[in-house]
Formats: C-alpha cells, sequence, structure tokens
C-alpha cells in the first residue's frame, strides 16, 4: 500500500484536530474491558451509541436517561476514525494501524469482543459505510489523487466496484456517508483548503444507473457530515450550522446552531439527533433546535453510529 500523500494528511489532520478540540497492530493484541455488546442492548431495552475514539477503541454507551458505558473494544483497535452499525447490529470500525496492514475496517458481530473479518483496505481513507447487504463502502483515495468510494463484498477482500467522488473546489472530500429510504448512497463532500473547512458543502447521490454521483443542490449545506432519519429527513452539519432538508427537498426546513464545530453525528429513526461537539455528544428530541440533555465520553470521538432499533 502507498505511503501518505497530501489528501490523507490534509484529512486526518482534520480529523484528529476537531476531535482533540473536544497501540499496536491488530494481531494478537488481549482483549480489555467487558464484552463489548451486553446482553440488555440487543434486547432491545435501549438505543446504544458506538463512539470511534481516534485515540483508540470503541467504547459502547447506553442512551437511556442517564447515559453511561457499558462496553469497550480497546487494545484491538489503535486508532479509529469511523464507525458504522448495519440494521443486523454488526459493527464496522475503520482502523487506522501502526504497521501492515495500515488500514483496516473491523467487523464485529453483535456481543463479540474481537472481529469476525478483518477488511484489508486498498486506498488510505477515514470515513465507511454498509448497506442492508452488508457490502462495505470506504472512502479512500487512488493512485491519481481522486477521492474514491470503494465497494467490498461481505468477507471479501476484493474492490468489487468503485466510484469517484465530484471535488467541490481546488481541496474537497468526503466527510460523511448514509443511505436514503431507497438504499441509494449518498455523500456529505466538504471543502477543505482557503478556510473554508465547515462553510461549503454538498451532498452527492450515487445514481445506479450510471455508477455517477448526482449533486442534490442543497441550499446552505455549510459541510460534509451527514445522517438521515427513518422518515428521509437529511441533516447536514459544517462548522456549527446543522442544515435539515425534508425528503426531496433543497431547501432547509430548519436550522440548527450548536455551541461548538461538529465532530460528529447520526440520526435516530424517530429523528432523535446525537451530536458530537467538542468532546461532549448533545441528544436533540425529534424537530427540537435544542439540545436537552448530553454526556460526556471517555473518549476523543471521531465518529459515532446507533445500535439496531429496539
Amino acid at each position: 500500500m502507498p505511503g501518505s500523500n497530501r489528501m490523507r494528511s490534509i484529512y486526518m489532520l482534520a480529523t484528529i484536530g476537531l476531535a482533540l478540540a473536544g497501540c499496536s497492530s491488530l494481531a494478537g493484541a488481549p482483549m480489555v474491558g467487558p464484552s463489548f455488546a451486553p446482553d440488555h442492548a440487543l434486547a432491545g431495552h435501549s438505543r446504544d451509541i458506538y463512539i470511534g475514539n481516534i485515540l483508540g477503541g470503541v467504547p459502547l454507551y447506553s442512551t437511556g436517561k442517564n447515559p453511561h458505558e457499558v462496553g469497550d473494544i480497546t487494545d484491538d483497535l489503535p486508532r479509529v476514525t469511523d464507525v458504522w452499525v448495519d440494521r443486523h447490529g454488526v459493527l464496522y470500525a475503520f482502523t487506522d494501524n501502526r504497521e501492515y496492514p495500515y488500514e483496516t475496517i473491523e467487523e464485529f458481530k453483535p456481543r463479540s469482543a474481537s472481529p469476525f473479518f478483518s477488511l484489508v483496505l486498498q486506498h488510505y481513507g477515514s470515513i465507511a459505510a454498509a448497506d442492508s447487504a452488508r457490502n462495505v463502502y470506504a472512502q479512500g483515495e487512488d493512485s491519481q489523487g481522486q477521492q474514491v468510494i470503494d465497494v467490498y463484498p461481505p468477507g471479501s477482500q476484493k474492490i468489487a466496484d468503485e466510484y469517484v467522488v465530484p471535488s467541490i473546489g481546488r481541496i474537497s472530500g468526503p466527510e460523511g456517508m448514509a443511505f436514503d429510504s431507497s438504499g441509494a448512497l449518498l455523500v456529505g463532500v466538504a471543502a477543505l483548503a482557503n478556510n473554508k473547512q465547515g462553510q461549503v458543502g454538498a451532498v452527492f447521490r450515487l445514481d445506479s444507473g450510471s455508477g455517477m454521483f448526482v449533486n442534490l443542490h442543497l441550499k446552505k449545506a455549510y459541510g460534509g457530515l451527514i445522517a438521515i432519519d427513518g422518515t428521509g429527513n437529511l441533516y447536514v452539519a459544517g462548522g456549527d450550522v446543522i442544515s435539515v432538508y425534508a425528503p426531496g427537498g433543497t431547501k432547509p426546513s430548519r436550522i440548527m446552531h450548536t455551541e461548538e464545530a461538529v465532530v460528529a453525528l447520526t440520526a435516530a429513526a424517530d429523528g432523535t439527533l446525537y451530536v458530537n461537539t467538542a468532546g461532549k455528544i448533545a441528544i436533540y428530541a425529534p424537530g427540537e433546535g435544542t439540545s436537552n440533555r448530553s454526556f460526556d465520553p471517555d473518549a476523543q470521538v471521531s465518529g459515532i453510529a446507533l445500535g439496531p432499533s429496539e
């Protein structure tokens, strides 16, 4: 795998910088902490949130009335840049390792404290997603310096499809992925040069017929962090602004302002929004513009994902 490049350096510095404002290889590392996903989380008694830690590990927190840590993966994951949980409860942790394989996506079954599959990535990147069929989508940079989304079938180390992500400026890059109600991939892109971080963004939809990305032409999209809820509302975050778009809409139905720059966000099916800023995860009730509660995870947050629906 090639060495670091300019885009990777800019992208990772942005991720690390935001996370810090608020280890070892995978082989043979001992597991520390309790079983990752406790029985009560899987039995539907609460919605739990998985937290990617740029300093290493994936803590699991309960999001009940009194959020608290209920599990953790530590030593096996030296630096986690993103997390995703699919509808089956499988965790995908994008991991930046200190030695070969340098970047992997570690896949964990529910209740497991060790990965059942380690996907060795062909391109450097930092964000991931998985669809309902468990195909893995990994952001990276190809040999021509283009930002791409590589698609890996379940259990495969070979890229089945690769899609070039459009640029929105001299230097830009994907910051988030989601799937709309039809199952189409959405990619949020943010400008990363000329002090535009958090000021200019766009969301693209992958057209399955052409294999090309189509710009949704959203108005007042300030960044590339995205999430989508069960009714199709799209949340786009950049800087301290979150714009919310109704299904098919190009103008925000509402705009939310946060106290600090948004590092990560995710949305529950009912529209409950979880937003990480400056080390705190704020919880917004459906349709609300202000947070009604929050908690401080023991992590430098690089990504957040909710467990399966109740």
